[in-house]
């Protein structure tokens, strides 16, 4: 009997260990719209309230490198909410810390580059806030696969595991989070789209 509770126990702490997060936003997969960088291949508004993580999945197809595909978020001021002191962290789908970042974006904004080690300029925020750092690569690489993104204010503690982030901060408002990569579809989804376009054009023609 003790064995058993024992190893009932041992599964309930695994299953509790490795429990994604509940609630997200799913981004599905990230690849390059614009070859331009100022230009965000996807920008999403995001609500931030003290206390609480904002959660984002996405999903890569190509992984990065030194030499080869980049991939960045950062995130700007937006609509009147003034300035909002963020902190991201990005995650694997285990639930283990990859990076987090405080204020390398604009003024006290958040700022994340993974991959290619070329520097690139963000744009400027559009409220004059102050430049953020150039996006280099500097925190690491990213394989194909599974992400998730944690949104929240300062001041947040990031777990090395399990997805374990203790948001902190008092204050609410929204800011714009911003993917920028270069990496581009694959050929069998370059494909679908080529299809859909054709569609689009056969029936405009009718």
């Amino acid at each position: 009997m003790k064995r058993t509770l024992l190893i009932m126990s041992a599964l309930g702490a695994v299953a509790v260990a490795n429990a994604q997060p509940t609630t997200f936003i799913d981004l599905g997969t990230i690849n390059s719209i614009s070859n331009v960088y100022s230009v965000a291949d996807l920008s999403v508004t995001a609500t931030v309230n003290g206390g609480t993580t904002t959660w984002y999945r996405f999903n890569l197809a190509q992984a990065t490198s030194p030499s080869g595909v980049f991939f960045d978020i950062d995130l700007f001021a937006t609509g009147t909410t003034g300035q909002l002191d963020t902190e991201i962290g990005v995650y694997d789908n285990l639930g283990n810390m990859i990076a987090n970042d405080d204020d390398d974006g604009h003024s006290l904004r958040s700022a994340l580059t993974f991959g290619n080690t070329t520097p690139r300029t963000m744009p400027p925020d559009p409220f004059g806030f102050t430049n953020g750092l150039a996006a280099n690569g500097r925190d690491g690489n990213l394989g194909v696969g599974t992400y998730w993104l944690a949104v929240n204010l300062f001041d947040t503690s990031y777990g090395a595991s399990n997805w374990a982030v203790t948001a902190g901060g008092t204050a609410q408002g929204t800011t714009q989070i911003n993917f920028r990569t270069d990496a581009v579809p694959e050929p069998a989804t370059m494909a679908v789209l080529g299809l859909g376009l054709a569609a689009m054009a056969r029936r405009r023609r009718k």
